[in-house]
C-alpha cells in the first residue's frame, strides 16, 4: 500500500528527473557546459599542462615561429605563448566567477528591496541604477580602473560595478510582478515580516531570470577584462592574461600572428560557452519554454 509520504517522495523524484532531463536535453546548454568544464580543467591543471613557466624570459628565443619546442611560438621577451595562454585562463575564470558572484549578491538584494518595498526606496535605487546604466559598461569599468590603479582586484571591482546594474534592473522588475501575488498576501496574513518574505519567497522565486542575466554578464566581464588588459589598465605584467597577450602580439602581427590569434580564439571560446549556457538556462528555466518542451515531448 502506497502512503501519502511515499507518493510525495515519488513526486519529488519525478520532478528532479524532469528537471535533469530538461537541462541535459538542451543542446546549447550542454555544449557550453562542456566547453566551460574543459576551460576550468585547463585552468586547474595549468602548472602541469604548461610546458614552461609563463614568466620565464629568453632573449635568444624572441619571436620564434611555431615549433615542437614552442607550439605557438614565443613573444618579444622569449616567453612561451602556449604556457601564457594556459595560465591566462585562470585570470579570465577568476574575473568571471567573482563578477557573477558579486553581481548576483548585490543585484538580488538591492533589486529585491527596490521592487518589493517600492515607494521612495524604489525611486532612489532606480535613479542611481539608471545613471549607472546610462554609461556603457566597458567605459564605466575603464573609468573606475583608471582611478583605482591596475590590479586584478581593481578589475574585478570595476567590472562588477559596471555590470551589476543589469542584474538590479531585472531583479526589480521580477520582484514587482511577485509582490501582488496571493502567496505574498498569505505570508503577511500569518505574521511574516517583510524582510523574511523578501528572503524566503521573493528572491528565490525571482532567481531564474536573474541567474541568466548574471551568466551573460560573465561573458561581458571577460571581454571587459581583456579590453582593459589590452589597453594596459588590467592585470599588471608579467602575469599573463589573454588581453595582454593580444597586446604583446600586436607589434609582431605580420611576422607571428599566432600570438594574437590564439589568444583571441581563447576569448571567443570562453564568451561563446557562457552565452550558450545563458541561452540554455533561459530556455530551461522559463516556464513558457518549459511547457512548450513538455508538449513536444
Amino acid at each position: 500500500m502506497i502512503t501519502s509520504l511515499d507518493q510525495q517522495k515519488r513526486d519529488q523524484q519525478d520532478r528532479r528527473k524532469a528537471t535533469l532531463r530538461r537541462f541535459t536535453s538542451h543542446p546549447s546548454l550542454m555544449i557550453g557546459t562542456v566547453i566551460l568544464v574543459l576551460l576550468v580543467a585547463v585552468a586547474l591543471a595549468a602548472p602541469w599542462l604548461a610546458p614552461y613557466s609563463p614568466t620565464r624570459t629568453s632573449l635568444i628565443n624572441t619571436l620564434q615561429d611555431a615549433s615542437w619546442a614552442h607550439p605557438l611560438g614565443t613573444d618579444q621577451f622569449g616567453r612561451d605563448v602556449l604556457s601564457r595562454l594556459i595560465h591566462g585562463t585562470r585570470v579570465s575564470l577568476i574575473v568571471a566567477f567573482w563578477v557573477v558572484t558579486l553581481s548576483l549578491f548585490i543585484g538580488t538584494i538591492v533589486g529585491g528591496i527596490a521592487g518589493f518595498f517600492g515607494g521612495w526606496i524604489d525611486r532612489s535605487i532606480n535613479v542611481v541604477n539608471d545613471i549607472l546604466m546610462a554609461f556603457p559598461g566597458f567605459l564605466l569599468a575603464l573609468a573606475i580602473v583608471a582611478t583605482q590603479g591596475s590590479s586584478l582586484e581593481s578589475v574585478i571591482i570595476a567590472v562588477s560595478i559596471a555590470y551589476t546594474p543589469r542584474v538590479i534592473a531585472v531583479m526589480r522588475s521580477v520582484a514587482l510582478t511577485i509582490r501582488p501575488r496571493p502567496f505574498i498576501e498569505a505570508s503577511r496574513s500569518i505574521g511574516m515580516t517583510s524582510t523574511r518574505i523578501l528572503l524566503r519567497h521573493v528572491i528565490p522565486n525571482a532567481l531564474p531570470p536573474v541567474i541568466v542575466v548574471a551568466t551573460l554578464s560573465a561573458a561581458s566581464a571577460i571581454l571587459a577584462e581583456a579590453g582593459l588588459s589590452f589597453l594596459g589598465l588590467g592585470v599588471r605584467p608579467p602575469i599573463p592574461t589573454w588581453g595582454n597577450i593580444i597586446a604583446d602580439g600586436q607589434a609582431s602581427i605580420t611576422t607571428n600572428p599566432l600570438i594574437s590569434i590564439s589568444s583571441g580564439l581563447c576569448i571567443a571560446a570562453m564568451v561563446i560557452a557562457l552565452n550558450l549556457i545563458g541561452d540554455g538556462l533561459r530556455d530551461a528555466l522559463d516556464p513558457q519554454m518549459r511547457r512548450q518542451t513538455a508538449k513536444i515531448l
